[in-house]
């Protein structure tokens, strides 16, 4: 029975909590103004993710404290996530540096990796790759340990990058959570991968009613951050325990595809990464002059493609991880080509 009325009720409470809130979000702190970079055009409140962190933080540790005691296991990576929120909320109101934005999410990442080092070991002895003495057993754990703490990274990074279309997080989000509870029903992944999925969707889901075109309120960096931390969490540890790697890179595709592409060009133009753009596949073609319903429909097509492919990953890990690839470079080229058509 809780497997229906958990994710029920706290959709309900995501709509509802918006709905009393969006007063206080109407405050000048919180509204977004449009700006030359903007793609947005009415001033909109943000700061959803105020409301939608700490509410999917706290129904999952409930939860979990339920199902024997397991909140001890997830509850420091929750502290991270409150400290990104909180780190954020700050940034959404007197603009942070991007050093230091940077430090604290690297030191929230270096922490949390420090409770997988036991997995990490187990995951290097699994590649087998280098047996010979010690030294080189240390050096496979220690590479590994960078490599997850770089990708626990740019998934939090990419979050905040691909956060500036209505319902473009909200759907990504969405459609990730969903996959991993499918996942986990079908014994790919434990129970608690599937209450914590479930209370994502919900929550998400409920905001999306808010997000979608034209937005009511957006996320807001102190949204984008934490739960882009999140995500990368249930990622890392698919990896470490499960060793569940391609049907979270398939979920994953459009977002991992369009913000590392830019990455790269503005990378070879000389241009500060660092640096606040509207260079994204998708921005450009909204700055074309195409509306953020027509990208959003477009890519909600693609997600429920990856959604399927993610599933067929588990018998045909090559052949589905390729045909996302093709899919998603395909929708890039789309949009690429639109949005000069426009020009």
């Amino acid at each position: 029975m809780t497997i229906f009325i958990l994710p029920l009720s706290l959709f309900f409470l995501s709509i509802l909590f918006l709905k009393i809130t969006r007063p206080f979000f109407q405050k000048k702190i919180f509204i977004d103004k449009p700006s030359e970079r903007s793609n947005h055009i009415i001033p909109t409140p943000k700061g959803a993710g105020l409301i939608l962190i700490p509410l999917v933080i706290f129904s999952t540790l409930l939860v979990f404290f339920w199902d024997r005691g397991h909140y001890q296991e997830w509850l420091p990576f929750f502290i991270c996530a409150l400290i990104l929120m909180i780190m954020s909320f700050i940034d959404d109101i007197k603009n942070l540096s991007s050093k230091l934005r940077l430090t604290i999410q690297l030191t929230c990442v270096i922490f949390s990796i420090f409770f997988f080092i036991d997995e990490i070991k187990v995951s290097s002895s699994l590649l087998g790759v280098f047996k010979h003495t010690d030294e080189d057993k240390l050096f496979l754990d220690f590479f590994l340990i960078i490599l997850f703490s770089i990708a626990w990274m740019w998934i939090i990074n990419l979050f905040n990058f691909m956060d500036g279309m209505d319902g473009i997080t909200a759907s990504q989000v969405c459609i990730f959570s969903l996959g991993i509870n499918f996942l986990s029903l079908f014994d790919f992944l434990d129970i608690q991968f599937q209450y914590l999925s479930l209370i994502i969707f919900s929550v998400f889901f409920g905001f999306f009613i808010y997000n979608k075109p034209p937005a009511k309120i957006f996320l807001g960096d102190v949204g984008s951050i934490p739960i882009g931390y999140i995500v990368g969490l249930i990622l890392i540890k698919c990896i470490v325990t499960n060793q569940l790697f391609i049907p979270l890179i398939i979920l994953l595709m459009y977002h991992i595809l369009d913000s590392t592409i830019t990455l790269l060009l503005r990378v070879l133009k000389g241009q500060n990464i660092l640096q606040a753009h509207s260079t994204h596949f998708y921005q450009k073609i909204l700055r074309a002059g195409y509306s953020h319903k027509f990208v959003l429909n477009k890519l909600l097509i693609l997600y429920i493609l990856l959604f399927c492919l993610s599933l067929i990953s588990t018998l045909y890990p090559i052949e589905s991880l390729l045909t996302a690839f093709i899919l998603t470079s395909s929708l890039l080229r789309y949009f690429s080509i639109k949005s000069m058509k426009n020009e």
